[in-house]
């Protein structure tokens, strides 16, 4: 193995497994002698988790990455999202999540370990292994190294390391130790369910928020069929535990029926007569329900240190407002295209071969968040101000949203525009 550029990648999320199999690619292409190791902290490939929304920009990220197709056969896509009024069930409008003329895509509905397991059977495609249940504790660097130090006593050296392991990151933790997740007040209860009775539902596409006076509530179809597998995800304010450890909060999460009852009470009571198709969904439930406190980081351009840079939520968690997985792309795109861009100035004239040991690797990280920054803080100032939206306000808020819910929807109709428009592809690299 002497001799190899070795990238150590920290998570087999959305933006581990693409920035792998990007720079796979890349350096193929250009024959420079490399490897790629991809550690994540889960004993394996995920099972659970909830049905993520892919929008339009993101959609053509993952056909570039050659998973669409699969995926596509996987999830359900997704042109509107109906905003329905809890109290009368009546449509207040609806926002566009797709439209291929104009964007190039729909949205895609699918569940996250769907996702997953696309880009890991791409991963191992090219030839690359993820290797689990390795938790990382620390990291050291030299001028032309680092050691990523593994709580199991293992230490593998490479030459650069990427973080991409989410919100609570160990990576992150390594190289800016202040910068703490913040819970936001707000967390999010969800399942699916396969409805006994289709033509309850006031569902009249793939998906529908329901505008409540607290939280805010989804109904989706997350399956090419739209007869089975309705998602329902339920965003309420709920106070932290006394015991702010993982286990304080996992403990909130262990009683299922404790879980149901309380969003029963929010989005099924006197207040909102007509929900009683919602309760009857939540008695069907079959299949485990998750909790899920949101968090989200104070934005910082503190995204690398030495040969450690930071990707998607591990950089820039935010509450989930839809762009969450175009986010994590973006970041491995960029970071890609500027990889390939530094290797061109390296390159020998004299066997076209680029030395990418050459490379000042700070000023590549330093160029990756000069060029995201405004476009992440955009996102992250959309999606903590909606969040903010969701807690209760009383009922003259509640009434007032309600009358002017057709501004409320042509903004938000107008941010999410730009965002679906956007191509990191064509952003300029200096």
């Amino acid at each position: 193995m002497a001799g190899l550029f070795h990238i150590l990648i920290i998570g087999a999320g959305t933006s581990g497994l693409a920035s792998a199999i990007l720079l796979h690619r890349t350096l193929s292409a250009l024959s420079i002698p490399f490897r790629i190791s991809i550690f994540e902290l889960r004993s394996g490939p995920a099972t659970l988790g909830g049905a993520v929304n892919v929008t339009p920009n993101a959609v053509k990220l993952l056909d570039r990455l050659g998973v669409l197709k699969v995926l596509e056969q996987a999830g359900c896509s997704v042109k509107t999202i109906e905003i329905i009024s809890s109290r009368s069930l009546k449509p207040l409008g609806d926002i566009t999540f797709g439209d291929v003329d104009r964007y190039g895509a729909n949205s895609l509905r699918i569940a996250r370990k769907d996702l997953q397991a696309a880009l890991l059977a791409e991963v191992e495609r090219c030839g690359m292994q993820v290797s689990f249940s390795k938790k990382l504790d620390d990291i050291e660097q030299t001028p032309g190294h680092i050691e990523a130090i593994f709580t199991d006593g293992t230490r593998v050296t490479g030459d650069i390391l990427i973080g991409c392991d989410g919100t609570h990151s160990a990576a992150r933790s390594c190289i800016d130790p202040d910068r703490k997740p913040v819970y936001t007040g707000l967390s999010n209860t969800y399942s699916y369910v396969n409805p006994k009775d289709l033509s309850v539902l006031p569902i009249k596409d793939t998906s529908a928020i329901f505008e409540c006076r607290v939280g805010s509530l989804l109904l989706t179809w997350s399956t090419p069929s739209r007869t089975e597998k309705l998602f329902w995800a339920a965003v309420m304010a709920i106070d932290a535990p006394e015991d702010l450890s993982k286990d304080g909060w996992r403990s909130m999460g262990d009683d299922v029926a404790k879980m149901k009852n309380r969003v029963k009470e929010t989005y099924c009571s006197e207040r909102d007569p007509q929900m009683g198709f919602f309760a009857d969904l939540l008695e069907a439930t079959e299949d485990d329900v998750f909790f899920y406190p949101v968090w989200k980081l104070d934005m910082s351009e503190k995204w690398y240190e030495g040969r450690c840079v930071l990707l998607g939520d591990a950089a820039h968690a935010m509450p989930p407002l839809a762009q969450g997985v175009g986010l994590a792309l973006d970041d491995a795109v960029m970071l890609d295209r500027l990889v390939q861009k530094e290797l061109e100035k390296h390159k020998d004239p004299s066997t076209g071969i680029s030395d990418i040991k050459n490379v000042i690797w700070d000023d590549v990280w330093k160029k990756l968040v000069k060029i995201r920054i405004p476009r992440v803080r955009k996102d992250y100032d959309r999606a903590v101000g909606g969040f903010e939206g969701l807690k209760d306000k009383g009922w003259f808020a509640a009434m007032l949203k309600g009358w002017i819910v057709w501004l409320y929807l042509w903004l938000i109709g107008v941010k999410f525009d730009e965002a679906f428009k956007y191509d990191i592809l064509k952003e300029p690299l200096d």
